[in-house]
């Protein structure tokens, strides 16, 4: 009887498996298609596993366009054409899970952060210091929905972002059939052999 409720068990936490959110690493550096001329200019999109990130409306010290190099984007509030502020505009709803700094330089007594803000939230304050990958915070923000406009700002002297860590949302609902199927098949198997057993 006892291992026909460990059997059972089984069974139903096949059924009761969460999903889990792959995650897709969108690059930013001048390796991506777009970006290989050593620039990001307005309209820019960059693509990875189904995400998507489009630059708009590019604000880097008088000019309408931003570096792009080895070590990722430029941000920054110097006067050498890093972004101090652009519109961003996801292909699909995105979560940020973390982020790459290739550089960072702080603005002295104030911590080098940015914060990305539109019509469902704002960001909390992430980093910008010295190089790592870091948890981004995603504040008040549940989820960068799909085609709308959200504007990151900085207040770093100089950094470059190398990379963000993107998952889609899921619903808590949703198994992956095929890595509870075997669960769920053996679960049974094992109910129906002790049941064979008894007879």
């Amino acid at each position: 009887m006892k291992l026909l409720k460990i059997a059972f068990f089984c069974a139903l936490a096949a059924i009761a498996l969460p999903a889990q959110a792959a995650t897709v690493t969108m690059d930013l550096t001048n390796t991506v298609p777009g970006f290989q001329d050593g620039f990001v200019n307005s309209g820019d999109t960059v693509r990875a596993d189904g995400f998507s990130l489009t630059f708009r409306n590019i604000e880097a010290n008088g000019f309408s366009y931003s570096k792009v190099d080895s070590d990722g984007t430029w941000f920054g509030l110097s006067a050498g054409g890093e972004i101090t502020s652009v519109d961003l505009v996801f292909g699909v709803d995105t979560i940020v899970e973390t982020y790459d700094i290739g550089f960072g330089l702080g603005t002295g007594a104030d911590t080098a952060a940015f914060q990305i803000s539109g019509a469902n939230g704002t960001s909390g304050l992430n980093s910008l210091d010295p190089g790592g990958t870091y948890a981004f915070d995603m504040g008040t923000i549940p989820v960068f929905l799909a085609g709308e406009t959200y504007t990151l700002t900085n207040n770093a002297l100089f950094a470059t972002i190398a990379a963000f860590e993107l998952s889609s949302p899921q619903s808590p609902s949703v198994v992956p059939l095929p890595a509870s199927l075997p669960l769920l098949l053996a679960g049974f198997g094992a109910i129906g052999l002790l049941r064979r057993r008894r007879t």
